[in-house]
């Protein structure tokens, strides 16, 4: 049971949008910060999470919280010789410093024994080419869940990770429409989980509420993989 007060990063859509739905199903009340409103959220707050200033207003405003999840990201298709600077630095500044920046305005409006989730992926621990931005960041999430969990511990905050394989998103699909043969590539991407299809959003969203829930009180400084089984022979 997912209760209290819960601000996700990314509420709009994807992961986000169904982790809204299962916080308001539940009694709850979640807290959309995205680029894109979402009107089944019981607050939501249209922003860019590269923007700090719009990060601690939406904060400021936020009651006592009794959760945070940073799912919110962004992707840039380029190998180390030929991405753009500025795509570097955008993704950089959506994947990594978007998530701490949450955490750290959060932070004063977190209750203590709340639970704090972050999202990484599958690609911290595999190389694909051509996405040598996003695999980074989310390596990057770890680390900052691992030192955050430490940080957060004398008010018994909980600080996890949940990384995901392959999601059947609208991010994914914008994701795919970039490479050449996409389309069969995404055809093909289930067969690549034990479990032989996609995950769909709800299921993560559903890993992320047991995280936030009484049922994961002794568990921090973890990373959850939700993955189907896509890492199993890896």
């Amino acid at each position: 049971m997912t209760t209290g007060t819960i601000a996700i990063t990314g509420g709009a859509g994807g992961i986000g949008a169904a982790l809204v739905r299962i916080v308001q199903s539940q009694g709850g009340r979640a807290v959309s910060l995205d680029v894109k409103p979402n009107p089944e959220a019981f607050a939501s707050h249209t922003l860019d999470l590269t923007d700090e200033a719009a990060i601690a207003d939406a904060f400021r405003a936020t009651e006592a919280l009794t959760g945070l999840v940073c799912i919110a990201e962004t992707n840039a298709r380029g190998r180390v010789e030929t991405l753009p600077w500025e795509a570097w630095q955008r993704v950089m500044a959506v994947n990594v410093r978007g998530t701490m920046l949450a955490m750290k305005h959060a932070s004063p409006r977190l209750q203590d024994d709340a639970g704090i989730v972050l999202t990484s992926s599958v690609s911290a621990h595999i190389g694909t080419d051509g996405y040598v931005a996003y695999n980074t960041t989310k390596g990057a999430v770890l680390g900052l869940m691992r030192a955050a969990s430490g940080e957060f511990s004398p008010r018994n905050i909980r600080v996890n990770a949940v990384s995901p394989g392959w999601v059947d998103t609208a991010f994914t699909d914008n994701a795919l429409a970039e490479i050449p043969g996409g389309q069969a590539i995404r055809a093909k991407a289930g067969g690549g989980h034990t479990l032989g299809r996609m995950a769909q959003p709800e299921e993560i969203a559903k890993a992320i509420a047991f995280l936030l829930s009484e049922a994961a009180s002794f568990i921090t400084g973890t990373e959850l993989i939700v993955d189907g089984g896509f890492m199993r022979n890896r």
